[in-house]
């Protein structure tokens, strides 16, 4: 039997997605394990989680990783211009990949959610960055400085306003807002006052404050204007990022298209609502579509493009 399989991975800070994949875009097998950001976790951690994820990955497509003609791997700890990827690069080949492309996990979610087209991705989670490509194949990255002096429009920032608005609502020197008792019930406790016990002494990490997000989304979906105004915040700030990578890309003239990634715009109405409501503000001629395939997706697709395998529409629709 003839292999022409490839194997696609999705590598995070807190968990790895690994799919066995063929020319003509089926999924034979695929697996989930732990993080794989060398940047964040030791290296054999990093190893073993990969490691996990390939081993039930083949097994599930009942072949193993001597079938594969190359790793395609989006990975948190890789940034877009490629920074990274060489210390990845070699892990692939000790865990016996003689074949190996590394981008980082923003690269494979534009070219997933946008099937490979030029364009802006605006994506947004735990924290938020835009990344645009050209039809030359330039790359410009707006954001992405993390929680201490970034992450607009991003689940950490949404939660750290909604923590303001609350304490100023508790002090009384701002607007009553339903935030505070939520806010107060979803930290576990009984008066505001304690809030800073888990978020000071406690040490909240950045993606639990994050997932603070969902009651703020919660409390302006009941009618609450300032967690309404707090959603609304973030999609603009979402669409300045946006419109400032279409200038630098030169494409504010053109019919470019801009897509999004990531729990907050995929499920928060408001903050996708708002961004596409400023960005055709700006640039009317923006076409802002839903992301057509999930991150992983982009790294097959990625691959495809490395090693010369055609991708067309039956391809495509084989992805979905």
């Amino acid at each position: 039997m003839s292999m022409e399989i490839m194997l696609a991975i999705d590598g995070g800070g807190s968990r790895t997605r690994c799919r066995v994949m063929n020319r003509e875009g089926r999924t034979l097998g695929t697996s989930e394990s732990g993080p794989s950001n060398h940047l964040l976790v030791a290296a054999n951690i990093v190893k073993a989680s990969l490691n996990e994820a390939i081993n039930a990955a083949f097994a599930k497509a009942d072949l193993n990783r001597n079938d594969a003609v190359c790793v395609s791997a989006g990975l948190a700890g890789v940034d877009y211009d490629g920074s990274g990827a060489v210390e990845m690069e070699e892990a692939f080949r000790e865990l016996g990949f003689s074949r190996t492309i590394v981008n980082g996990d923003m690269v494979i979610a534009h070219a997933a959610a946008l099937a490979g087209y030029p364009g802006v991705l605006a994506l947004s989670g735990t924290g938020s960055s835009i990344l645009g490509v050209d039809a030359s194949g330039q790359r410009v990255k707006v954001g992405g400085w993390g929680p201490v002096y970034g992450d607009e429009g991003s689940g950490y920032r949404i939660a750290q306003n909604a923590l303001r608005a609350a304490a100023k609502a508790f002090d009384g020197r701002g607007p009553k807002t339903a935030l505070l008792n939520e806010l107060t019930c979803a930290l576990g406790e009984k008066n505001f006052n304690g809030s800073m016990q888990r978020i000071y002494v406690d040490r909240m990490e950045v993606r639990e404050i994050a997932a603070l997000c969902r009651v703020v989304h919660k409390v302006a979906q009941e009618g609450d204007e300032i967690a309404q105004q707090i959603l609304r915040q973030a999609g603009e700030e979402l669409a300045e990022s946006v419109a400032a990578a279409l200038r630098r890309l030169d494409l504010k003239e053109k019919d470019a298209l801009v897509s999004y990634q990531g729990a907050i715009l995929e499920s928060c109405d408001l903050v996708r609502e708002t961004l596409i409501a400023c960005l055709h503000a700006c640039y009317p001629k923006a076409s802002v579509i839903p992301p057509r395939f999930t991150p992983i997706v982009g790294a097959y697709l990625l691959g495809c493009k490395e090693i010369g395998w055609t991708v067309d529409e039956s391809v495509l629709d084989a992805l979905n």
